[in-house]
């Protein structure tokens, strides 16, 4: 069997960090050999790894520490056995870059993974203009790259200039394990037309645009928002105002399928998203969605079908549109799980695993 390492800043609550849990756990469970590598050990998901997938912590908080980083992740990977290191998110991919061609490494083939939109993510982060130039010869001049999405493969070539289109391994979920996990944390109805959105609380996710649609809605609606961020503060607030919505603000937690499968819509109003893994965990509990019309939503609406009670997309936003599409669904019959189960059924966690696999048995790992 190969041995896997999949290095990243943390297991904090995001569909990036989710999907690397989902990942390492199948292949744990198939009898590989898995470790992580976090720049720090915290975060709300670390207790959701398999027992056997082995995490090592280096103690570092800041994504400006770079140089530490490459340091001390330099000493943890010269000590593993040949492995396959996959290596996620900017700050890890050039703290890696820092040290993935010197002789103390050879043993290991580094595959560098592109989740986020390279067009616009930039925009979103500190210092993201400077970071995008660092990366951009950082996937110039490494031979293995990977994509989470067609669009995001397509990006990185017009982006970074690359010869040749990196390989796309879908971010994938687990719904067998995601309708166990919601039916351990049951959520009450209480009858009101609930509302979730699940993600971290940040700018880019259009939560703005979601309050506002929800005001425009003119009818009692429950809005339960379930993530951690910047935003949460303004986001109490809000619960307080009187009105016909309801705020209720869950915080961050690495089990929020209970929440998911209790709401009547899920709504996902990222002004930019890669693709969206909320939106199938969403789906695999039986709740339909909406979402902006990103290039991840809009990616994964054309290649699972028109399927709009189901997943409906709007433009990024637009607060009409969401506002109307939200008012069809309080009175639209909630569809039947097995509708789900075969939409979704491209992006289960099995075609994933199985692309990874493939991929480290082509690098000799």
């Amino acid at each position: 069997m190969s041995a896997f390492v999949f290095v990243q800043p943390h297991l904090r609550f995001g569909g990036a960090e989710r999907q690397t849990v989902s990942v390492a756990n199948a292949l744990v469970e198939r009898g590989h050999d898995v470790s992580l590598v976090l720049h720090t050990g915290t975060g709300g998901l670390v207790p959701t790894l398999d027992t056997r997938v082995r995490v090592h912590a280096l103690g570092l908080e800041s994504h400006l520490a770079t140089p530490e980083v490459a340091r001390r992740l330099l000493a943890v990977l010269r000590r593993m056995r040949p492995s396959f290191v996959v290596v996620k998110l900017w700050s890890s991919i050039l703290a890696c870059a820092m040290i993935d061609q010197l002789p103390a490494l050879r043993h290991h083939v580094v595959n560098h993974c592109e989740d986020l939109d390279p067009r616009d993510h930039a925009s979103y982060i500190r210092f993201g203009r400077v970071k995008q130039h660092l990366i951009r010869q950082v996937f110039r001049s490494r031979p293995l790259l990977s994509a989470n999405t067609e669009t995001v493969a397509s990006s990185m070539v017009d982006v970074y200039g690359l010869r040749r289109r990196p390989a796309v391994i879908p971010s994938t979920i687990d719904p067998v394990a995601v309708r166990r996990l919601a039916a351990e944390a049951p959520v009450d109805r209480d009858g009101t037309f609930t509302v979730a959105s699940v993600g971290s609380l940040i700018p880019r996710k259009g939560l703005d645009v979601t309050w506002q649609a929800l005001e425009r809605l003119g009818a009692p609606v429950r809005w339960r928002v379930v993530g951690e961020g910047p935003l949460a503060r303004e986001l109490s607030r809000r619960a307080t105002q009187s009105g016909h919505v309801r705020v209720e603000v869950e915080g961050g937690r690495a089990n929020p399928y209970g929440s998911m499968a209790a709401a009547d819509v899920l709504v996902h109003s990222a002004r930019s998203e890669a693709w969206g893994i909320v939106l199938l965990e969403a789906m695999a509990v039986g709740t339909p969605v909406i979402a902006a019309e990103a290039i991840g939503p809009a990616e994964m609406r054309r290649s699972l079908g028109d399927r709009p009670e189901l997943l409906r997309t709007v433009p990024v936003g637009d607060v009409d549109a969401l506002t109307d599409a939200i008012a069809a669904a309080r009175t639209a019959p909630r569809p039947p799980l097995r509708d789900f189960d075969d939409h979704i059924s491209p992006f289960t966690v099995d075609t994933a695993v199985t692309m990874w696999e493939a991929r480290a048995a082509e690098a000799g790992r």
